[in-house]
């Protein structure tokens, strides 16, 4: 919201500086002012020389090409200035003299009228002008908020992230789970080569004897025709091996390890005899 006295505090603080200033600079500080105090419809400045003065002032004297210290000199001739306005009035105290009332809608008609002042008008302004004003009037804007800001600062808690062991249980499972097939594995292997090499030591064996079954004899009836009661022996002959013969050569295979002789001859077992009796009646 916008107050009446804005138009007459920006005469008041750029109207003594057509006698040093060029009307474009002059008009540039008036085009940033009024931006930057249209939004704020009462407020109270205290401009000293060795202070900053208040942001839009402040903006307006960097805008235009104004230093502060020249216009502070020729606004107040080096002594201190209080200016306070708000709607319907706007007034000022230089130095230690009383406060004077520069303009007030009560009794406007007592006091020197604003028209009569000489100033440049607002509206007559380049447009490169207009731009850098509405830039200086947004970084106004950004100073009185970072001020705000400044004044309710907190402390800022960065938070730390709790530690992931899902991957580490993960990855010690893993290497756990390996170790064990390994471990498996090599006993295995090492139970199935102790097995292969115990069966591979063994000596031969030979074959047992069969024992031999008699078969009972039976008497023949008077006028048959004799015939002879045997009895039969299934009999099984030991293989004739070369003793001479010592290159044993070793078979290794899955359960197991065979043994073959070579440069002898095997010769096989002879068939078994029948032995037949013949009886007399």
């Amino acid at each position: 919201m916008s107050s009446s006295a804005i138009p007459h505090v920006i005469a008041f603080l750029t109207r003594p500086l057509l006698a040093t200033f060029a009307p474009a600079a002059v008009a540039s500080a008036q085009l940033i002012l009024n931006a930057s105090l249209s939004s704020a419809p009462t407020a109270t400045f205290t401009l000293t020389s060795a202070t900053t003065p208040p942001p839009a002032i402040h903006a307006a004297s960097i805008g235009a090409g104004i230093p502060w210290t020249t216009w502070f000199n020729i606004l107040g001739s080096g002594r201190d200035i209080l200016l306070f306005y708000g709607p319907g009035y706007l007034k000022v105290r230089v130095g230690d003299a009383p406060v004077t009332d520069v303009w007030s809608e009560e009794n406007q008609g007592s006091i020197i009228p604003i028209s009569q002042m000489k100033s440049v008008p607002l509206l007559q302004q380049s447009t490169g002008a207009r731009l850098r004003a509405m830039l200086l009037s947004a970084r106004v804007r950004s100073m009185r908020r970072a001020e705000q800001e400044a004044k309710a600062v907190e402390p800022i808690r960065i938070p730390t992230l709790p530690r992931d062991s899902g991957s580490d249980d993960s990855s010690s499972d893993s290497e756990s789970d390996s170790g064990s097939e390994y471990s498996s594995t090599s006993s295995k292997f090492t139970s199935y080569s102790i097995n292969s090499l115990t069966s591979a030591g063994s000596p031969l064996s030979t074959p047992a004897k069969p024992a031999c079954v008699p078969l009972p004899a039976t008497t023949p009836a008077p006028g048959s025709r004799p015939h002879g009661v045997y009895s039969a022996c299934k009999t099984t002959r030991r293989v004739p091996v070369d003793r001479s013969k010592k290159d044993l050569t070793s078979y290794l295979y899955q359960g197991g390890v065979t043994r073959v002789m070579t440069g002898g001859v095997m010769l096989g077992p002879r068939p078994a005899a029948h032995l037949v009796k013949f009886t007399r009646s």
